[in-house]
């Protein structure tokens, strides 16, 4: 039993540390062409492929990175780096002890999503003007409590099953 519990430890290690790697990337490339290249043709790199599908890369809604426009927009720019960060520091409280509560994660998640939500609505109807700030800001929580749910999934309670006697 005991070699049982040993290798689902294994296994969430590996899936750890797959989504750190995966996710380190994922933040690296958001970043652009602009890291290694000058060019003109800079638009049509495979960063802005890759992630067209995700976001609407807007260019007045998107930070430049070293001259180049960064490949998503500054909402998408926040969740893909904290993503990453979340997962770093999901690493850092696995290894203090600490468990976050499903629960509460489950609650701060759907805030952050209300919180775009509201972002987006209010710009929409003119009642403010959301700037690359506020919606990296927005992006941000949204990333980080996307990663930290994730962390809180072993704290999931299984409801018990109601006996019906006959």
């Amino acid at each position: 039993m005991a070699e049982f519990y040993n290798s689902i430890g294994s296994l969430d290690r590996k899936w750890h540390v797959g989504l750190m790697i995966v996710s380190s990337l994922l933040a690296i490339s958001v970043l652009g062409p602009g890291w290694y290249s000058e060019d003109v043709l800079a638009p049509y790199h495979w960063h802005y492929s890759f992630f067209s599908w995700l976001c609407h890369q807007d260019p007045t809604r998107s930070f430049d990175f070293m001259g180049t426009q960064m490949a998503v927009c500054s909402r998408c720019l926040g969740i893909y780096s904290s993503f990453s960060v979340g997962i770093y520091f999901l690493w850092f409280l696995k290894i203090v002890g600490y468990q976050l509560s499903y629960p509460f994660m489950r609650k701060v998640l759907l805030a952050s999503i209300v919180m775009n939500g509201l972002d987006i609505l209010s710009n929409a109807l003119n009642i403010w003007t959301n700037t690359l700030y506020s919606r990296l800001l927005m992006g941000i929580l949204f990333g980080l409590a996307a990663a930290l749910i994730l962390g809180s999934v072993g704290t999931i309670k299984p409801k018990p099953k109601k006996v019906h006697s006959v």
